[in-house]
């Protein structure tokens, strides 16, 4: 992939995830709450100022400059990639961890909070509560294509 392409990536999946953010700030007032796809999915809108469920809200300053040291970690590595064939995985899972972790650190320093806006009700009760955004299932989906990279012997070519 060229670097061209991978920097596209990463932009239309911020840019994506940034648009129904504020769709969501629009739309739906913080903490409101509406059904979809029959409940199996909520619209939940929260502000977020910390990182995953609220940790580290008290030190924001300290939590954003560890994200944006992490972002330009990641983007090093990804460019350092970029120049290789093969490595498929591990590229997928740094431009999935650049486009989320950029767009959630972007709106804690532009708003001082991330909105997040979606919730599964299952029955866990301690689950049901977790509200996300979709920059937070790239970092996740990111994270597992990374051990899945890590774990194994990456052979695949462009």
């Amino acid at each position: 992939m060229s670097r061209a392409k991978t920097l596209s990536a990463v932009l239309a999946l911020y840019v994506g995830d940034e648009a129904i953010k504020k769709y969501m700030m629009h739309h739906l007032k913080d903490g409101e709450e509406k059904p979809v796809l029959g409940g199996k999915l909520r619209l939940h809108r929260l502000e977020n100022p910390g990182a995953a469920m609220g940790l580290g809200k008290e030190h924001q300053k300290l939590l954003n400059a560890f994200a944006a040291a992490m972002l330009a970690i990641l983007g090093v590595r990804l460019f350092q990639l970029d120049k290789t064939s093969g490595k498929n995985r591990e590229k997928a899972a740094l431009i999935l961890l650049l486009a989320g972790g950029l767009g959630n650190l972007t709106d804690r320093i532009c708003q001082g909070h991330v909105d997040d806006y979606l919730r599964i009700p299952c029955r866990s009760e301690k689950l049901s509560r977790v509200v996300f955004n979709l920059a937070d299932v790239f970092v996740a989906a990111g994270t597992g294509l990374s051990v899945l990279a890590a774990l194994g012997n990456e052979t695949d070519h462009e």
